[in-house]
């Protein structure tokens, strides 16, 4: 609370919010990683409730077996298959669906045009067609925006952590323990990330937690430098002598004094770091290294247009989706140099 109080940090917020195209871009960015977290309840082929023999269901938290609703399987009820019979078209009973009714990972072959093979071309049903297995494209892409922003900011909060920790060590204290970390910084700077993740993924196999542990033990290099070189700048300053002459220890130096005013490079490269983890994940998913199928993904869904070139929705679509992305994330970057900038911005004509 009182980072956020501080008159400094709202007169540069208040900068921030002067560059209209900046804020708008994190509002475009905030309120729709927001839905997405919603996806859910808004884009799902199985229905909100269901009421059935006075009896109220919520198939969308819950799993029921077929039995629950008048069925002989003791596998999960195909909703759509089972609304459309007697039971529930010509009696009380009844379910509703979320307003977009298509699962992540449905094949949706019963609701194409007769004669049409996957993938389809958009329509007033598909809005952007559907993919090589008649999975919905929108829906794919809504589900993969969630997933790749998870992705990044979850790398945003490790890299963080790891550059401010190694960095302000290495800033701080100096000497011996500064070469030593330098030399192993330099070790892993060496690796290529490629190899890594072919590595990885051999051992371990492909999925979301294994990227994280292996784009995050090397992503956060190139931060800590910045890091480092803020605190070897402030390690030397009044205020911090004066901390060590009243007895302050080295950690309360660090987390009180040092870390809060040099938080600059973090929050200016917040939205590149973002941009990084996207664009990673996305080219890793179009080379097959990245999230394992049926998950979606922006790159698989690009994959699928380079081998299918005709279906020309199967590579504008995730595209453009990306490129917005990456726009905005670039644009409130540079709201955000702009608002820590303590000259004003000059616009030459």
């Amino acid at each position: 609370m009182k980072f956020i109080s501080n008159p400094a940090n709202l007169r540069k917020w208040e900068k921030f919010k002067k560059n209209k195209r900046a804020y708008y871009s994190l509002m475009i960015l905030f309120y729709t990683y927001i839905l997405s977290l919603f996806s859910p309840i808004l884009i799902n082929n199985k229905p909100l409730f269901v009421l059935y023999e006075g009896s109220v269901s919520f198939p969308i938290f819950q799993f029921y077996p077929e039995t629950k609703f008048g069925g002989v399987n003791l596998t999960e009820a195909n909703y759509k298959k089972l609304n459309r019979e007697d039971r529930f078209q010509n009696s009380s009973n009844y379910m509703v669906f979320p307003p977009i009714p298509f699962g992540v990972n449905e094949d949706n072959l019963e609701s194409l045009e007769e004669g049409t093979n996957p993938p389809s071309k958009p329509s007033l049903r598909h809005w952007m067609g559907t993919d090589d297995r008649g999975r919905d494209v929108f829906t794919r892409i809504i589900y993969g925006y969630r997933l790749a922003m998870t992705f990044s900011l979850i790398l945003i909060v490790v890299e963080i952590l790891l550059a401010s920790f190694i960095g302000g060590i290495q800033g701080y204290f100096v000497g011996r323990l500064d070469l030593f970390l330098q030399r192993i910084i330099e070790i892993l700077s060496a690796i290529p990330f490629l190899y890594l993740i072919l590595i990885m993924g051999s051992f371990f196999g492909r999925g979301f937690m294994v990227l994280i542990v292996t784009y995050g033990s090397l992503s956060w290099i190139g931060l800590s430098y910045y890091m480092r070189g803020e605190f070897l700048k402030l390690r030397n300053q009044q205020f911090v002598d004066a901390a060590k002459t009243l007895g302050a220890s080295s950690y309360s130096i660090i987390m009180r004094h040092l870390l809060p005013n040099s938080l600059t490079p973090l929050v200016t490269f917040l939205p590149f770091i973002l941009i990084s983890a996207i664009s990673v994940l996305s080219a890793l998913d179009f080379l097959g290294y990245g999230i394992p199928a049926p998950n979606p993904s922006w790159g698989e869904l690009i994959g699928q247009g380079r081998e299918r070139l005709t279906a020309w929705w199967l590579i504008t679509f995730p595209s453009v989706a990306l490129f917005l992305t990456i726009l905005f994330s670039a644009f409130v970057g540079e709201g955000l140099r702009d608002a820590f900038d303590p000259k004003d911005k000059v616009v030459y004509e």
